[in-house]
């Protein structure tokens, strides 16, 4: 038996569907031939999915296209070192781009659904039985040697094939090439039915997937909610999908991932540091016996302070879990009074009064009058100074494990997308890169001073982009140089060529810092912006639309444009010296939203 988490996905799956749609999914007895299922396969929408979700099987799908069930068999059993390299000559076959050939005619019994390519170990042993006469028996023989890769064994059964072939009528060259092939293919022999219930158990994750898109992704995001690395890349994947993730909030959150009735994902209240499932229930359960809290007061009036501890409040308020409860910046929770008290700790201490004199109200005799804490006036919200937009999601990210509500890079969103030439996912394996040149970008989220043996002072760093994070150590006479730009929480431009390692095995390949900016000052040493236009989108709303935004973002860098007539293959080139921008985020959002391209 194996322990396989797409099971309890499945299972999770099935069960919140049924809690959320009143949907009653049998999962063993879905539709095999589900077309919006193979669309999720063909166009490589398997991030999720068991078995399917590497970027390479990803590409493969795309160019396969699968359109039965055998096609994903194939492919669980091929995407493996050794049968790989068959991969592209059975898209080809697939789509006829090359023929479909068998050694002997009648081996197309056996191998039609594969499109004449040999896959799995069962195919061997009815082969063997079909050309040279094998037993049953001997056939599994067969099966074993191949699989254990016991050469011995499968240096006797060769004779005994070759000859019952003969008998048969079969050419001895081509039972010798047959024969060839198959030594070569006991180096990665797959077993046709381990791989037909992986792919089963595949197609019904992808058919949940793409019948289920949200409920299925909160179950996934659920299941990994302690593997920060793969909660981001599966909110990555959310996006791509159209799906929002949103942060916590104590009148929306579950437990665990949830989705809402616009069909977006909301974060657990239990995801946040230091909650935990008891203080996550006790909120949810008065909010589902009493109705929505109301606002900040309502909240701290009716929570149970037995179960919601201060740390817990705390918590919460920088995960942005009061967000929907309050108008003004979360920061204010932690600003202290004359007195010194911090305005949350006012809260609660106010919320705890309510409940006392509640309390006492209804164990007097004139309880009966009122419900009490009619007299307990609510603290009022400090006047202080907001904390910086890094600041909050610097915070956020301490309590959930990652950026919620934005991304402290997004305001160089657009000098990432244009002039990175790799995100740093790119640095974990640098040889596609040998030789070249190019620029990375991202928060330094660590700084670690270190000093040589002899006093020579260098530092490692570690960069984090929107997906991933990258290590860089910067040396004696780099340090000197670019040392001072390395702080935590700078952002930064960095420039590097991949080469071989200095005194170590010529395979070994560094990338070698050549330059650090700040993000900001590439944003300012940009020049000029040319926008390419289309001559037929080129109408009095486009150009409003265009002189708006850079009345709205005047700077430096002065502005042209580029206005293309397709149809007769014409450009003409317009500059002016009147219009200069500032290449702000909102503007060159502008233009990526609209499509224009610009450089």
């Amino acid at each position: 038996f194996l322990g396989l988490k797409p099971l309890s996905i499945l299972k999770d799956a099935v069960a919140y569907i049924k809690r959320t749609r009143g949907s009653d999914i049998d999962i063993g007895t879905i539709d095999i031939d589900d077309p919006k299922t193979y669309k999720l396969f063909c166009d490589g929408g398997t991030v999720g999915t068991f078995q399917f979700e590497s970027p390479g099987m990803q590409k493969y799908l795309r160019e396969l296209k699968p359109s039965t069930f055998e096609d994903l068999i194939a492919m669980n059993a091929l995407y493996r070192p050794g049968p790989m390299d068959y991969i592209p000559d059975f898209i080809d076959r697939k789509h006829g781009r090359k023929p479909i050939e068998y050694d002997i005619p009648i081996m197309e019994r056996y191998l039609k659904d594969t499109y004449g390519i040999t896959v799995y170990q069962e195919q061997v042993m009815l082969l063997s039985r079909l050309l040279g006469n094998f037993t049953r028996g001997e056939s599994d023989t067969l099966r074993k040697a191949m699989g254990k890769k016991i050469k011995s064994k499968l240096d006797e059964l060769k004779p005994k094939f070759i000859a019952g072939g003969k008998s048969n009528g079969h050419d001895e060259k081509v039972l010798e090439k047959i024969w060839a092939d198959w030594e070569k293919f006991a180096s990665y022999a797959f077993n046709k039915s381990h791989a037909t219930c992986y792919s089963w158990v595949a197609y019904q994750t992808a058919y949940i997937k793409a019948h289920y898109p949200s409920e299925y992704m909160a179950t996934v995001l659920s299941r990994n909610l302690n593997d920060i690395k793969q909660v981001t890349a599966y909110m990555t994947e959310c996006k791509s999908m159209g799906i929002d993730v949103l942060g916590p909030d104590v009148n929306e959150s579950q437990i665990k991932f949830s989705t809402n009735k616009k069909g977006d994902i909301r974060f657990g209240l239990a995801a946040i540091k230091g909650v935990g499932e008891a203080a996550s229930e006790s909120i949810i359960r008065e909010r589902k016996e009493n109705g929505p809290y109301k606002d900040i007061y309502d909240f701290m009036e009716r929570i149970n302070y037995a179960i919601v501890n201060r740390k817990c409040l705390e918590n919460i308020a920088f995960a942005g879990g009061f967000d929907s409860l309050i108008d003004f910046n979360r920061s204010r929770f932690f600003i202290a009074d004359q007195s010194g008290v911090q305005y949350l700790d006012a809260l609660v201490r106010y919320g705890q009064r309510i409940q006392q004199d509640k309390q006492n109200a209804q164990q007097s005799l004139f309880g009966m009058a009122g419900d009490g804490g009619g007299n307990v006036q609510p603290p009022r919200v400090p006047v202080a100074e907001d904390w910086n937009h890094l600041t909050i999601l610097n915070k956020e990210r301490e309590v959930i494990g990652l950026y919620m509500s934005s991304h402290p890079l997004d305001r160089f969103g657009f000098i990432i997308r244009r002039m990175c030439q790799i995100y740093l996912a790119a640095m974990q394996d640098l040889t596609p890169l040998k030789g070249t040149e190019a620029s990375v970008a991202g928060v330094v989220t660590s700084v670690t001073p270190m000093s040589t043996k002899d006093g020579r002072r260098y530092a490692r760093f570690v960069l984090e982009d929107y997906n991933t994070s990258h290590e860089f150590t910067l040396f004696s006479k780099d340090y000197e140089r670019m040392g001072m730009l390395i702080e935590q929480n700078n952002f930064l431009f960095i420039r590097g060529r991949v080469q071989p390692r200095p005194y170590r095995e010529p395979e070994e390949l560094e990338f070698k810092i050549l330059s650090i900016q700040h993000l900001a000052e590439v944003s300012e040493s940009i020049s000029s912006i040319r926008v390419e236009l289309d001559i037929n989108d080129v109408c009095t709303t486009l150009t409003q639309m265009l002189l708006e935004k850079v009345e709205a973002n005047k700077g430096k860098a002065t502005l042209a444009f580029t206005v293309v007539d397709r149809a007769n293959n014409v450009k003409v080139k317009l500059s002016s010296k009147k219009y200069r921008v500032a290449p702000t985020t909102e503007f060159m959002e502008f233009l990526e939203n609209n499509e224009f391209n610009y450089f």
